[in-house]
C-alpha cells in the first residue's frame, strides 16, 4: 500500500508540473534577449542588474521591429506629423522639410512592386557575391530561417518534451497506484536460471549509465538557461554548462559502442513474430492481474518494442550528434538546425521510453531487476513471463523441468 501511495503522489506532482508547463506554453512568446552575463565561463556584468540593464537588452532585441510602427529609429517613437502639419525639422539652408512615417500599407505596397519594373528591389535570393572568408558558415550574411528554428526549439521541442516526459511518468505512476506491482503468482522458488551473461550485462550497464549522463547533460544544455541559471548564478552555471557540453560529447564513445553491441547481440532475438501479436492482445498479462501472462520467448513483445525504439533512437542521436560536433562540414545552417531539432526531439522521446523501461525493470515487476543485476532470475518468474524461453532451457538441461509449488 505504501508503494501505491507514493506512486499516486508522484502522479499528482507530475500533473501539477504538466499544468505549469501548459501555462508557460500558452503565455506570451518568450523574447530571446542578448546577454553578456557570462564570458568565457567567468562572471561579467549581470544584464538583469544595474539601472536599465534589462530595458537596454530589450531595445537591442527590437532592432528589427517594423519601422512603420516604431519610427526611423529603434529607440525613438514614430513622428506624428502628417502631410499638412508644421515641419518637424528645418534644414540648414532654411528649406522646410516634413519628415513623416508612412503607414504599414505604404511600405508593403512599395515592397510589392514587381521586379521587372524595379530591378533594385529584386528578391535578395537572386543576388550572388563572393567571399574570401574561410569556412562556408562565415559566408552567410543573413539567415532569417534561424528565427523559425529558434521558435521551434524554444516552443514545440522544449514544451513538448516536458509534456511527454512528465505525461509518461504520470501515466506509469497512476498505473502503479491502481494496478499495483506485477508479482510472481507462484512465489519465488529459491532456484534460479541464467538469463543474461556477463558480457550482456556489462554492455547494458555501460549503455545505461552513458545514456543517463547524456540525458542529464542534455537537459542542462536545453533547459539550463531558463531553469538552472536563475538560482545557480551566471558564474557557476557557466562552468556547469561548459562541463556538460564537453561531457556530452565525450559520452558519444561508450554510448555508440553500447548501442552497436546491443544491436549485434540481440537483433535476431527481437524480430517481431505472430507470438508477439498474441502477447500484445493480452497486454502481456500485466494490465489485468486476472489474466495469465501469454507464452513468450526470451524477449517478449514489449521488450522487443523497447529494443527497436532504443536502437533506432540511439543511432539517430549518434548521427545527429556527430553532425553537430563537426559543424558545417557537410551541411550548412539549414542542415545544422534540422540536425539539432531532430537530436533534441529524439532525445526527449528516448528519455520517455527509458522511463518506461526503468519502471518495468524495477518497481513495476517483481523479480525483473535481478535479470540485469546478477544475470539470474527465479525459475518461477521465468516460467511465468517467458514460458517459451524457459521450456527451451529445460530441453537443454539448463533448468529444472517443473516449477516449484
Amino acid at each position: 500500500m505504501m508503494l501505491r501511495g507514493i506512486a499516486a503522489f508522484v502522479g499528482v506532482v507530475c500533473l501539477a508540473l504538466i499544468a505549469w508547463i501548459a501555462v508557460l506554453a500558452l503565455g506570451p512568446e518568450h523574447r530571446v534577449l542578448p546577454t553578456n552575463g557570462v564570458i568565457g565561463g567567468q562572471a561579467a556584468d549581470d544584464p538583469v542588474q544595474g539601472t536599465g540593464g534589462r530595458e537596454a537588452l530589450d531595445q537591442r532585441a527590437r532592432l528589427m521591429d517594423w519601422r512603420g510602427d516604431t519610427g526611423p529609429s529603434p529607440d525613438a517613437p514614430a513622428p506624428q506629423a502628417g502631410r499638412n502639419e508644421p515641419p518637424l525639422a528645418v534644414l540648414p539652408d532654411g528649406g522646410p522639410r516634413v519628415f513623416e512615417v508612412s503607414p504599414r500599407e505604404t511600405y508593403e505596397a512599395w515592397l510589392a512592386r514587381v521586379q521587372e519594373d524595379d530591378p533594385l528591389l529584386q528578391d535578395p535570393a537572386f543576388h550572388a557575391g563572393s567571399s574570401t572568408l574561410p569556412g562556408r558558415a562565415m559566408q552567410v550574411f543573413e539567415q532569417p530561417q534561424g528565427r523559425d528554428w529558434r521558435s521551434t526549439r524554444n516552443g514545440l521541442i522544449s514544451y513538448g518534451g516536458g509534456f511527454l516526459v512528465f505525461g509518461v511518468t504520470a501515466l506509469l505512476a497512476f498505473f502503479l497506484a491502481i494496478r499495483g506491482r506485477v508479482e510472481v503468482k507462484e512465489g519465488f522458488s529459491g532456484r534460479t536460471v541464467q538469463r543474461f551473461n556477463l558480457i550482456e550485462r556489462a554492455n547494458h550497464w555501460m549503455t545505461a549509465v552513458s545514456f543517463l549522463l547524456l540525458a542529464l547533460t542534455g537537459i542542462v544544455i536545453l533547459y539550463g538557461t531558463n531553469i538552472i541559471r536563475p538560482w545557480l548564478g551566471p558564474s557557476l552555471f557557466g562552468d556547469l554548462a561548459q562541463g556538460s557540453v564537453w561531457l556530452h560529447m565525450a559520452l558519444l564513445v561508450p554510448f555508440t559502442l553500447g548501442i552497436s553491441l546491443m544491436f549485434a547481440m540481440w537483433v535476431w532475438q527481437n524480430i517481431i513474430t505472430g507470438i508477439d501479436l498474441k502477447w500484445l492482445k493480452k497486454g502481456g498479462g500485466m494490465v489485468n492481474p486476472n489474466v495469465e501472462p501469454p507464452p513468450a520467448p526470451r524477449f517478449n513483445a514489449g521488450q522487443k518494442i523497447i529494443f527497436w525504439l532504443v536502437v533506432i533512437g540511439g543511432f539517430t542521436l549518434i548521427a545527429t550528434g556527430i553532425i553537430m560536433m563537426f559543424p558545417f562540414i557537410v551541411f550548412g545552417y539549414d542542415g545544422m538546425q534540422l540536425a539539432q531539432s531532430i537530436h533534441a526531439g529524439a532525445a526527449l522521446a528516448m528519455i520517455a521510453v527509458i522511463i518506461g523501461h526503468i519502471y518495468i525493470g524495477t518497481v513495476g515487476m517483481e523479480g525483473a531487476f535481478d535479470a540485469m543485476w546478477s544475470g539470474r532470475v527465479d525459475r518461477n518468474w521465468a516460467h511465468e513471463h517467458h514460458l517459451i524461453w524457459y521450456e527451451k532451457l529445460v530441453r537443454k538441461g539448463k533448468a529444472p523441468p517443473e516449477p516449484a509449488e
